[in-house]
């Protein structure tokens, strides 16, 4: 069986005997609908709030995400764009944590309103930047969002809703916490990633999901939402715009729709592929969390990502390169949490029972301290993990996406 991969921007053939695959995993086919109509329809039809053309005005701050989500920024705003050049709006990009935008960055999330809106364009800085305090959650997080977001006349923000592997799925109120919240409300929320019930596709009882659902809720301004799911191919399948929790709740379950996968075993070995989000491994490890629900314990799990931009964050890998032992990681982390540790502490559950392989541009010895074993070449690394387990493998094609589901 030939399977294509995707990899540092193309894709790679690799050869497998069909009798030791036991599934290739793509999201699911999901009817082609006109993406502008999906938007459009949403945007005159929002839940419990007015038409966007009505409820857009001066003052009006619009919440984006940064270049390493897939959502389709640049595409809304066109639609939009005649309302947006009425109005005195600005805009600022939910990076939570995250580092500022490079300029093709910038580029690449507004498109074609970019140039003509630029000066009107911020970013949060999670560390750094002038923020509001909204008193605390029931858990003690420390509500803290952006100056800018709190003076605005109202706020209109925009998501993609795809799982999450701790806060259940991605989008709604994650534009405000993470997105402009300040680094220290960011590191309380996170440290929640910790417990059992924070994972992928779950809400209900999520103490992620449900801590950032009260720190929204006490941001007092207006808010427009826009939540969409995209298909595979990163076209909108479905919208809902309006009240916040609403909208997103609707999309929730379109995005388990496209993204859940079912599959009836586990396999030795779990290809996954961390496209789209294969810019650094601190977002790559998503595909690391979504694969590991299809491989046996004591299985290979191998991570296809390129990290152009190499690890990303550093905390989680700084602890982890600074022990030798993945067993000490966990009591590290005890001793006093720091905002990636959740990442250190999901890698480590992977391999305290498996092996975790990769094919990257990362350097050899940076991934050893990751307790993670580079391989040179995709069909390589197939090859020898097949040969090692003795088993079949599963495929992730979008592993940073797709959800595999067993079937009982």
């Amino acid at each position: 069986m030939k399977i294509n991969i995707p990899y540092a921007g193309k894709e790679v053939e690799v050869e497998v005997e069909d009798d030791k695959v036991n599934a290739v995993l793509y999201p699911n086919e999901m009817e082609k609908k006109d993406e502008a109509e999906v938007i459009l329809e949403a945007l005159e039809n929002p839940v419990g709030k007015p038409r966007f053309s009505e409820f857009i005005t001066d003052g009006t701050l619009f919440i984006v995400n940064d270049a390493t989500r897939p959502t389709p920024t640049s595409r809304v705003l066109e639609l939009v764009k005649e309302e947006i050049q009425k109005y005195d709006v600005k805009f600022i990009v939910a990076l939570g944590s995250h580092r500022e935008p490079t300029e093709e960055e910038y580029k690449k999330i507004f498109g074609e309103v970019y140039e003509a809106k630029k000066e009107n364009i911020y970013y949060n800085d999670a560390k750094n930047g002038e923020m509001v305090d909204y008193g605390k959650t029931k858990r003690g997080t420390p509500v803290k969002f952006n100056k800018r977001v709190a003076e605005a006349e109202n706020v209109i923000a925009i998501n993609t809703v795809e799982p999450h592997y701790f806060a259940g799925f991605t989008g709604g109120r994650k534009s405000f916490l993470p997105g402009v919240a300040s680094y220290e409300t960011i590191t309380a929320n996170h440290e929640f990633s910790l417990k059992e019930d924070a994972k992928t596709l779950k809400l209900k009882g999520n103490p992620v999901h449900e801590d950032m659902t009260e720190a929204f809720n006490k941001f007092d301004g207006d808010v427009f939402a826009i939540n969409m799911t995209l298909d595979k191919d990163g076209d909108v399948y479905s919208a809902t715009a309006g009240d916040m929790e609403e909208s997103f709740m609707k999309e929730v379950e379109a995005s388990k729709k496209v993204f859940g996968v079912s599959i009836d075993k586990r396999s030795e070995v779990v290809v996954t592929a961390a496209h789209p989000i294969d810019v650094n491994l601190y977002q790559s490890h998503k595909a690391l969390e979504n694969g590991k629900l299809a491989l046996k314990k004591g299985g290979i799990i191998i991570l296809v990502s390129a990290c152009p931009d190499g690890i990303g964050p550093r905390n989680f890998y700084d602890l982890m390169a600074s022990i030798d032992d993945p067993k000490r990681v966990m009591e590290k982390i005890a001793e006093g949490y720091k905002l990636g540790y959740h990442k250190a502490a999901k890698m480590v559950e992977v391999c305290e029972s498996s092996s975790m392989w990769c094919v990257s541009e990362l350097d050899e010895e940076v991934t050893k301290k990751a307790f993670i074993e580079s391989k040179k070449d995709i069909q390589t690394a197939i090859d020898d993990a097949l040969t090692e387990t003795g088993g079949k493998a599963t495929f992730l094609i979008e592993g940073g996406m797709v959800v595999p589901k067993l079937e009982k």
